[in-house]
């Protein structure tokens, strides 16, 4: 067998195996990374104004994933309008280690919920979910869409078969979309909650999609420089300005 036969007969499994080992080194530079950010992170600000925390965490997710799954997680912070925090048992999220800035997460098990509402009341509410899914796209400029998925969640007062939140960054406007389907607990069931909202002048608050301000700060500045939302598409309008309000 001449030397080149025996080239290109090796160099396909030599390709292979640098390929591998590339992916490997990838992989466990981004754990690694991942998991120094996450100890930073751990019971301190993820960014102004709003604290994360949890009892237990594990990373995983070889070799093109990072994912990591944690316990008793707890999120609180400041608002549009004042205090808000979120606890869930299990809490999951799942990212690339390469292309798209895209994370998708899940939580499971009893969740809890306290918010400040726009007439600065306080709420929290208690609930079981049958699932919870939701993702975040990032580029330069920040956050650029958030979405939320929330079926067959509810307690003994409040139901709803599925819940959705949605937003997303367009050019110099900020479109949110709230949906519930089958409520009950406000009265007559509800066969569907909807309403849209458009929020103008998305640069102002461009620092908040970046982290880089408290949500209550950044707010005060919109309104200040003339912010405005505007509803659309309203089904049940009282039910669903109570579920927009509390973002701006």
């Amino acid at each position: 067998m001449t030397y080149s036969s025996r080239f290109w007969l090796y160099a396909p499994f030599a390709l292979v195996l640098v390929l591998a080992a590339g992916v490997s080194a990838q992989w466990w530079r981004a754990a690694g990374e991942f998991e120094k950010k996450l100890a930073a992170l751990k019971g301190h600000q993820v960014i102004p104004a709003v604290t994360m925390d949890w009892k237990s965490v594990s990373v995983g997710g070889f070799p093109f994933r990072i994912d990591a799954d944690f316990t008793q997680i707890q999120i609180r912070g400041e608002g549009a309008h004042g205090p808000f925090a979120w606890s869930s048992e299990k809490f999951a999220l799942h990212a690339l280690t390469y292309g798209r800035s895209k994370i998708v997460y899940e939580a499971t098990g009893r969740q809890s919920l306290a918010w400040t509402g726009a007439n600065g009341a306080g709420h929290a509410i208690r609930f079981q979910a049958g699932s919870l899914h939701a993702s975040s796209v990032t580029d330069a400029s920040g956050l650029a869409r958030f979405d939320l998925d929330l079926v067959n969640a509810g307690n003994k007062d409040v139901t709803a078969g599925r819940f959705q939140f949605h937003m997303k960054r367009d050019g110099g406007n900020l479109d949110l979309m709230v949906r519930a389907d089958s409520v009950t607990g406000f009265g007559s069931p509800k066969k569907l909650v909807q309403a849209y909202a458009t929020l103008s002048k998305a640069e102002i608050y461009a620092p908040l999609l970046r982290g880089e301000m408290p949500w209550p700060m950044a707010m005060g500045v919109w309104r200040g420089f003339g912010g405005k939302a505007a509803l659309s598409q309203t089904v049940e309008p009282d039910l669903a300005t109570q579920a927009l309000t509390p973002l701006y």
